[in-house]
This record gives C-alpha cells, structure tokens and sequence, in this order.
C-alpha cells in the first residue's frame, strides 16, 4: 500500500473514530443526565431518526455538491443524534451489559475489517448480493417489529418468535461482518481511483467513514438485539448503497 493510500485511509479510520467518539460521549451525557432525556422509545423519538435519514441521503448523494467542511458538520451532527438514540440502550440495559456487547462488536468489527483491506481475494460477490440481504432483513425485522406484535396481541398470545429473532439476529451478524469486510474493500479501492484528486478524497474519507461507521452500529444494535433500531439503521445502509455521490466524484 503506497503512503498516501495509507493516509486516505488512516483518514477514513481516524472520521470513523472521531464520529463513535462523538456518540458516546453524547449517550454518556444522556446517560448521567447531563442533558435533559428528551428522546425514550414512545417520546419524541421519530424527528432524530428522520434527521438521520435526511443527513445519510445528502452525504449519500449529493457530496460532489457540498464544501468539504458541510460533510464533515453533517457528519459529526449524525453521530450525535446516534449518541442520543444509543442513549436508550441504558434504559434497557446496565452499563456494563452495553460495554460488553460494545466489545464484541468492536472486535468483529475490527477483525473484518483488517481482512477486508488486506486480503487479495475480490469481495464483490458480497456487494452484489448486499441489497438484496439488506431489504431480507428490513423485512424481517419489520414483521417481528409491528405484524407479529400486532397479531400476537390481538389473539392475546403471551409469546413472541424466539426462534425467528434468533435466526434474524445470527443472520445479522453474519451479513455485517462480511459486510464491512466488502464495504472496506471497497473504500480502499476506490482511495486508489482518486489518489490525485486531493479535495475528492477528503470528501470520499467521510463518506467512507460514514459506510464503516453504520456497519459499526448495526453490529452493535444487532449483538444488544434491539430489533427496531436495527431496523432503522439497515434503512440507512440501504441509502448509502443506492447513493451516487461517490461515482459522481470520481
């Protein structure tokens, strides 16, 4: 790897890193209340997540058009808006449990995507079946989230689908991790395209910052199995997937 290949990406990690820094100290704050808890599950919940969406969208397709420091503040504002929904896991679970399971996704994380930027095999086959697992799962998650619940609750069933959750949940952790080995991959390779193109590329670090960042959460959120947000978030890989913005940079 050449030095100012190195350097893109060590600059993908180092906005990556910056951007989970962000989210956990926003959800610490909300944690110890340093801020008010204005966000819970039922409670002014759906305004961030749509934010959320909103920012993913424009970083996913119109980059080529912003200045480098817009991406950058759209960036760092939706990992604070993740660092406010994270806050919720708190609720649900003692500090230790979510540090717990915070390791075990770092680590999968962490390990794929080494192999992802050093292997010489072509992960391509992954990228092409992606969306396709992406929307499986979208799907899923959206009938164990509102129809199962709906109708276990009209026939007053006192059981969810252990098993179903089960394989979705196992299913998650394998497609992500295979996942962010391709994503990886793939923002090495496309470094490599546009070496010469130096405000490009500050531009492509976020944007690839932003693709390994959300590979990060959903593992998390797919490990402390919070069907919902994991969800919400396949949603947002699915935007970045079918953005353009990259292939309008290079």
């Amino acid at each position: 790897m050449s030095e100012r290949l190195s350097l893109f990406v060590s600059g993908v990690y180092a906005w990556m890193t910056c951007a989970l820094v962000v989210a956990a100290c926003t959800a610490y704050a909300y944690y110890i209340k340093l801020v008010p808890q204005v966000f819970t599950l039922n409670h002014n919940l759906f305004g961030p997540l749509l934010i959320q969406i909103g920012l993913v969208a424009g970083l996913s397709w119109f980059l080529h058009r912003m200045a480098f420091i817009a991406a950058v503040m759209m960036f760092l504002l939706h990992a604070v808006l993740v660092g406010a929904t994270l806050s919720i896991a708190f609720n649900l679970y003692s500090p230790a449990s979510v540090f717990s399971i915070l390791l075990i996704a770092a680590g999968m994380f962490g390990g794929m995507s080494v192999y992802g930027c050093v292997t010489r095999s072509d992960l391509t086959a992954i990228g092409n079946i992606a969306p396709m697992m992406l929307w499986g799962l979208f799907l899923g998650w959206l009938s164990l989230n509102f129809f199962a619940e709906s109708l276990i609750s009209r026939l007053k069933i006192g059981f969810m689908f252990p098993g179903v959750n089960f394989i979705l949940q196992g299913a998650g952790v394998i497609f992500f991790t295979l996942l962010t080995a391709y994503d990886t991959q793939k923002i090495k390779q496309l470094g490599q395209r546009m070496l010469a193109e130096q405000k490009a590329i500050q531009k492509v670090a976020v944007l690839g910052a932003l693709t390994l960042y959300l590979d990060f959460i959903n593992l998390f959120f797919i490990c402390i199995f919070f069907p919902f947000f994991s969800m919400f978030y396949v949603v947002l890989i699915l935007i970045t997937f079918y953005g353009k913005a990259s292939k309008r940079l290079t």
